[in-house]
């Protein structure tokens, strides 16, 4: 019996760890959302080719995101927006902007006076605009946390420049939700990420609702090595 649960604990490891080392190679790296995130207090990334994940909210109708890096130029700055599936955001359709050196203003069909109203842009500094134009939205499927997203828009652009710019979340129709900022594409991952693992898959969980299968699931793995460690120390 004992070889049995030895054997049980060591192919449940072995799972874990195969699911564990699929996602580092696969998934984006979960930006610290929990500061400011203003134009002068912004989130600041540390390299935009990496593929990072922003898992943050627009909490009121003015509210605007912002996330810093620097480029060199001829950089190509990747974004994307993913929506969690979650009924209330089914219409939920933020807009995302790049503002920076040198770029020409392109406002996606909205007016410049719409545009400055709701961005900080300085001077030297263009701007960006994408939003989401479709009418079908696809659903992608995240298979470590077991989470759904509706596709938006995304977007690469060149740096026309060296310098510092800004990846700026807002709605432009002044809607509320919960949005996925995705930067860069180049999957990088620590051992410090890989042993964070569990937090990460948790907090997306949290993020994205799924609370009480949360429970369950953990709940019933809690229980399961609990058991084993009892029968293999007997």
């Amino acid at each position: 019996m004992r070889k049995i649960l030895v054997s049980l604990f060591i192919v449940v490891t072995l799972i874990i760890i195969t699911l564990l080392k699929s996602y580092s190679t696969e998934a984006h790296r979960p930006l610290n959302t929990e500061g400011p995130n203003t134009r002068i207090n912004p989130i600041v990334i540390d390299d935009h080719k990496i593929s990072w994940a922003a898992y943050n909210t627009l909490d009121g109708q003015n509210d605007v995101d912002y996330y810093q890096f620097e480029a060199e130029k001829g950089d190509n700055i990747y974004a994307s927006i993913v929506i969690p599936v979650i009924e209330r955001y089914k219409n939920f359709t933020p807009d995302f902007a790049l503002i920076g050196p040198n770029l020409e203003n392109d406002y996606a069909g909205l007016k410049k006076d719409e545009i400055n109203a709701k961005l900080e842009i300085q001077s030297g500094e263009g701007v960006i605009v994408k939003r989401y134009q479709g009418q079908r939205t696809n659903v992608f499927f995240e298979p470590f946390t077991q989470t759904k997203y509706w596709e938006k828009q995304e977007t690469t652009i060149k740096a026309p420049t060296k310098g510092k710019y800004y990846l700026a979340v807002f709605s432009n129709q002044n809607q509320e939700g919960k949005y996925v900022l995705s930067i860069g594409r180049r999957e990088e991952w620590g051992f410090n990420d890989l042993i964070r693992m569990p937090k990460i898959w948790w907090d997306v969980r949290m993020f994205t609702e799924n609370k009480k299968s949360t429970y369950v699931i953990t709940g019933l793995f809690a229980v399961t090595v609990i058991y084993i460690l009892v029968k293999i120390g007997k």
